[in-house]
């Protein structure tokens, strides 16, 4: 799944007193656009530095086995998949501009051995969700799972949280799933209620943390 990121621009400003510039020493704008990505094996990210200014910045990965590209020049890194589970630095290296000296700044990136598709159009509810109490409804997730290593993997993880006009809570059934190459199912038992119709926007966590969305409508 590539998270592509927006590089961001900023503006340098001075300080005028009677139309003439006062040199000042502000906080140094050209930073990462973000320092820190949890990914799946086969995922892939695109990274870079926020700034209008135009410098001669260089950057690599550590380690470089197991990434896609390993160095290169520029504000961003294009599109790096990383091939292999493990914990990453691309390290950027940005020359003195203006009153700010040289300088590194670095991005770490954590690849998980676990890669897990989530079905969200097939997701069912065991009761329709309506209006009321939403208490005993479970949420029946499918989910393609694949490891590094080939074998199963325990999921204990996350409750799905809700954000719109319920105030659901859930949590994954049983505690614990253990999880096998191939397709799998999550149930989340849901709690709460639902107190008016309107749109539900529930999110799935994968074994990275990585949130995935889908949105549902109460109608009655």
């Amino acid at each position: 799944m590539k998270k592509l990121f927006t590089l961001l621009g900023f503006s340098w400003m001075c300080l005028i007193v009677n139309g003439t510039p006062m040199h000042v020493s502000c906080d140094d704008d050209v930073n990462v656009i973000q320092s820190h990505y949890s990914i799946s094996f086969g995922d892939a990210i695109e990274t870079g530095i926020a700034t209008e200014l135009t410098l001669s910045i260089s950057w690599k990965v550590a380690p470089q086995s197991g990434v896609s590209k390993v160095s290169g020049t520029g504000k961003s890194t294009g599109n790096l998949v990383f091939s292999k589970p493990g914990k990453y630095e691309i390290i950027f290296v940005i020359p003195a501009h203006g009153d700010h000296p040289g300088k590194t700044e670095i991005v770490t990136v954590e690849v998980s051995s676990v890669q897990m598709i989530f079905d969200l159009k097939n997701r069912v509810f065991s009761t329709p969700l309506t209006t009321g109490n939403a208490a005993g409804i479970e949420l029946i997730v499918p989910v393609t799972v694949k490891t590094y290593d080939g074998k199963s993997v325990d999921y204990t993880m996350r409750e799905v949280q809700t954000t719109g006009v319920a105030t659901i809570s859930s949590h994954l059934k049983n505690d614990k799933v253990v999880l096998n190459n191939g397709v799998n199912r999550l149930v989340f038992e849901l709690s709460g209620s639902v107190p008016t119709k309107g749109n539900v926007q529930f999110r799935v966590y994968d074994a990275a943390g990585e949130a995935h969305f889908f949105n549902y409508s109460i109608t009655y």
